[in-house]
């Protein structure tokens, strides 16, 4: 073999295979970056996968709540539309094919909670559930849940109503909520936007406030949603002849309103004047009034006055009445509140009763005494209204310890038909031998701290208050409420003797639930 043949196979071998080295290491060299996003383009794909089943998953979750509450609801949309916010979730599919459910990045941004109190719901689950309630029943919830306790004022009676102290945390969490539902949605701004200015309180900046009642929404002014306004001297005080003009802007903005509070100051500022006469300003819709009396603001007249807003108050139902009276400027001809079926006294002096005790009151059946009355003045009220009232309560102050006032306030309304009072801030009276019409009594168990140590006399005021209940000449009474937490009290044996010798005189021993609007009677004839 010669040596080319021996040696042109193998140098064409050498030749091959160097090349092929070559290219083979090139080609390595280019094909290592596809590889790698192949790799990358794997995983991806993979985590998409997975994505997509999740939102699959998520899909089917919303379609079975929404059929859940179509059928709650009594029906389903007429439209055959899923209704899904398609800034939310998009569902893209053939007709009985795989729905395949996207979630766009602007979806997201835009799906976050606008407010605290967005809808909590799961990841996924869009606006639709909330499109599909009625509008009223949204506003039922939105309702509740910026209801301050114990609530929005009323001008209807009910027992031991206004007996406890202002819940000023409770009040300033409601107006939280209400500032943030607002800003949830439209929907809800729409529904939320009355209940935000229906309660307003003039303070700082009211000039501002002015403002905002004067703006208009949906073609309607705010000032209209005001429903309850509380309007301190401060803002009414008239140092100079033009100083009124916000306090009475504020007032015409609110033509709607029902309730309005000239509160309790502990002391005008020095700064506080009132030198020119206000005018007077008309409340055709108020029903409910609550006022502190200040000799000094009523000598400038008109909204300062109480005489003045009362006569300007037609329809008026409930009056809260507090402040000494210096003298009394009943003028003219006899003030009359056709509508006014509640009286609640508060610390007033025996001219102020004077004063209201020569009012016409037609109506009157309620009334609500928060302090007894220096001087016994308490016994004009009875011997002028007791005749036509149908509920009296004793507040819960301790002033009614210090004197038996159930006694004198029996003698003076012997037709008298429900009777409330404070078991632990009331002494016991003596067994009560006229004859009177009481047909209820309720008693709050709400505990007095400055006698929570003497137990003994604790108890002997219960046997007192028990006695005077079941020996007394009540022949007409057949119910017996109890309100606030009895607890350990009810199993005492004394109370369950009590209520054996109540039953036995055909007379029902009740619990009070539901907020105190509702009764559970316990045991019966």
């Amino acid at each position: 073999m010669s040596t080319h043949t021996a040696t042109g196979p193998v140098n064409r071998l050498a030749n091959f295979l160097r090349p092929r080295k070559q290219s083979t290491a090139t080609e390595n060299k280019n094909v290592t970056r596809p590889e790698k996003s192949i790799q990358v383009l794997s995983v991806e794909n993979e985590a998409l996968k997975n994505a997509n089943e999740a939102l699959k998953k998520k899909c089917s979750d919303l379609q079975d709540r929404l059929q859940r509450v179509e059928k709650r609801l009594g029906g389903k949309d007429k439209n055959g539309d899923l209704g899904v916010d398609q800034q939310e979730v998009e569902s893209v599919g053939a007709q009985g094919g795989d729905k395949r459910c996207t979630v766009s990045k602007e979806a997201q941004a835009k799906s976050e909670p606008s407010s605290p109190l967005s809808l909590h719901r799961p990841p996924g689950m869009s606006r639709r559930g909330h499109r599909l309630l009625p509008p009223e029943l949204w506003w039922t919830i939105i309702r509740w849940a910026t209801y301050a306790p114990p609530g929005f004022d009323t001008p209807n009676f009910g027992p031991f109503l206004g007996s406890f102290d202002h819940d000023n945390k409770g009040e300033a969490e409601a107006k939280a909520v209400k500032c943030a539902v607002v800003q949830v949605c439209s929907l809800w701004r729409d529904l939320a936007l009355g209940i935000l200015y229906e309660d307003v309180k003039v303070g700082r900046g009211a000039e501002y406030l002015v403002e905002a009642l004067g703006k208009t929404y949906r073609g309607e002014q705010l000032g209209r949603c005001v429903r309850r306004l509380e309007l301190p001297y401060p803002h009414t005080d008239t140092p100079t002849n033009t100083s009124l003009d916000l306090a009475l802007q504020i007032l015409q903005y609110c033509p709607q309103l029902e309730t309005l509070v000239r509160p309790f100051m502990s002391a005008l500022p020095d700064s506080v004047r009132y030198e020119f006469s206000t005018p007077s300003h008309s409340f055709l819709n108020l029903k409910r009034l609550e006022w502190w009396h200040y000799n000094d603001a009523t000598r400038s007249g008109g909204i300062n006055s109480l005489l003045d807003v009362l006569r300007h108050s037609p329809n008026l139902q409930y009056l809260a009445v507090g402040g000494e009276m210096w003298s009394s400027d009943q003028t003219g001809n006899v003030l009359e509140l056709p509508a006014l079926k509640t009286l609640r006294v508060r610390r007033i002096n025996p001219v102020f009763v004077h004063q209201i005790c020569q009012w016409r009151l037609p109506s009157l059946v309620h009334v609500v005494v928060d302090f007894p009355l220096e001087q016994n003045a308490l016994d004009t009220i009875w011997q002028v209204f007791g005749a036509r009232l149908c509920t009296v309560e004793f507040a819960r102050h301790v002033g009614f310890l210090l004197s038996d006032q159930i006694t004198r306030f029996l003698r003076g309304c012997p037709q008298i038909k429900t009777f409330n009072y404070f078991l632990n801030f009331t002494s016991p009276p003596p067994i009560f031998g006229e004859n009177c019409a009481l047909q209820c009594i309720s008693l709050h168990a709400f505990p007095c701290a400055m006698v929570t140590d003497m137990i003994t006399e604790a108890r002997e005021r219960l046997r007192l208050h028990l006695a005077f209940l079941s020996e007394s000449s009540f022949p007409e009474l057949r119910r017996i409420i109890l309100y606030g937490d009895w607890g350990n009290m009810l199993r005492d044996p004394r109370l369950v003797e009590f209520t054996q010798t109540m039953i036995s005189k055909g007379c029902s021993i009740e619990r009070a639930t539901g907020g105190m609007h509702s009764c559970n009677q316990l045991l019966s004839a």
